[in-house]
């Protein structure tokens, strides 16, 4: 998009639904692809890593090992959750950079289109 062109924040906003799309709505293109990367990054493995500790899990109550379980089931779920609401934060994020970048961009503001509005949420 044309700078000084007027843009929507809550359009901005709403398209970040997939992250990224609302940069993509303003004009800046890396940060679409951080912010969709960082948060894809963050969300499929943490999904991926309950799966995986859930099998690993089943497994070791099948043998009747139930310390270790409970140390992998602990690890698991800790890790999952550490790991889940950083792709939260990030995808977060997205929608609030979309939105203030948005305003500014529509208002002129010089440098708008360089700042990053990471983690101000």
């Amino acid at each position: 998009m044309a700078a000084g062109r007027p843009r929507d924040w809550r359009i901005a906003a709403a398209l970040s639904i997939l992250p990224g799309g609302g940069q993509v709505y303003n004009g800046q293109p890396r940060k679409a692809v951080f912010y969709f990367l960082t948060t894809v990054l963050t969300l499929g493995p943490a999904v991926l890593l309950i799966t995986v500790g859930e099998r690993l899990g089943s497994g070791l109550l099948q043998q009747r090992s139930f310390a270790p379980f409970l140390l992998v089931a602990l690890g698991s779920v800790l890790l999952f959750l550490l790991v889940f609401v950083l792709g939260l934060y990030f995808w977060a994020s997205a929608v609030v950079d979309a939105r203030y970048s948005a305003r500014e961009l529509s208002a002129g503001v010089p440098g708008a289109d360089n700042r990053w509005w990471f983690f101000h949420l």
